[in-house]
């Protein structure tokens, strides 16, 4: 049985480029000095071990299992869901991995990015993905994505339909198309009347700054939390009775009549 209502953190933070050990230790820094509350969920930006650091994924690759490591004992530690995407490696093929620990460290999802960027050649570095994610959290269902992935609506719809009530977004966005960022997540959330948690990275990397810009927004494509224009981890606390009541009010899933599109 889900609880009346969650705890969702972001952990909005630059991310240095092929330094996984620096950027481990500054997502540790950060959960250190905010405080944390039992079942969580805390979010970490798009490869936020090395950023899009492309010619080198076969290294951060190899370093993924120690992160992992890292992040399941920060799971533990703080008794809260963690996620956010690595480099993951299969026979010779890599893939933006958003990985999803529960509060004993185990992994309960390992989604991989559907969608890649072909502006930024990330399809001529990535496999992409080939199916959603889907995964219960606490007695309630959320949807994975990654970044790009919120362009793409037909996933957030078939996430909704297969019965999630959140959609968790890890992010790498960068600043000139802020207003894409904001408004796309806001979008699946009307939309599909349901919570949608983006974190996004925040900061200058060698080709792009980063807006931060990391936001939640509730069924009615209402702000919830919008974080602050620097780094930090940024809460809100959801409740789901919102989500029924918008439902009700204008029951926009049952009225669809997919026999016509």
């Amino acid at each position: 049985m889900a609880s009346a209502k969650l705890k969702i953190s972001l952990l909005q933070m630059n991310v240095r480029l092929g330094r996984p050990a620096v950027n481990l230790s500054r997502v540790e820094k950060l959960l250190a000095g905010s405080p944390r509350r039992k079942n969580e969920i805390i979010l970490l930006p798009e490869l936020w071990g090395s950023g899009y650091d492309l010619d080198h994924l076969a290294e951060h690759a190899e370093i993924t299992p120690k992160l992992l490591a890292a992040m399941a004992d920060l799971a533990r530690k703080h008794e809260s869901w963690l996620g956010g995407s690595l480099v993951e490696k299969e026979e010779d093929r890599f893939y933006n991995t958003f990985f999803l620990l529960d509060p004993t460290g185990r992994i309960i999802a390992a989604y991989r990015k559907i969608h890649l960027f072909s502006l930024m050649d990330e399809d001529r570095h990535f496999t992409p993905g080939d199916r959603p994610c889907l995964v219960e959290i606490g007695g309630l269902k959320a949807g994975l994505m990654t970044c790009y992935d919120i362009r793409f609506p037909e996933l957030a719809r078939s996430l909704t339909l297969k019965g999630a009530r959140l959609l968790l977004v890890c992010a790498q966005w960068p600043r000139p198309r802020t207003a894409h960022w904001s408004t796309l997540l806001r979008a699946r959330a009307l939309e599909n009347q349901l919570f949608v948690a983006g974190c996004n990275r925040i900061g200058k990397g060698p080709e792009h700054r980063y807006p931060g810009a990391s936001a939640i927004y509730g069924p009615w494509g209402e702000t919830l939390l919008r974080a602050p224009n620097r780094q930090g981890v940024f809460s809100a606390i959801i409740g789901w009775a919102a989500l029924d009541r918008a439902r009700t009010t204008i029951p926009c899933l049952k009225d669809r009549q997919p026999q016509a599109y």
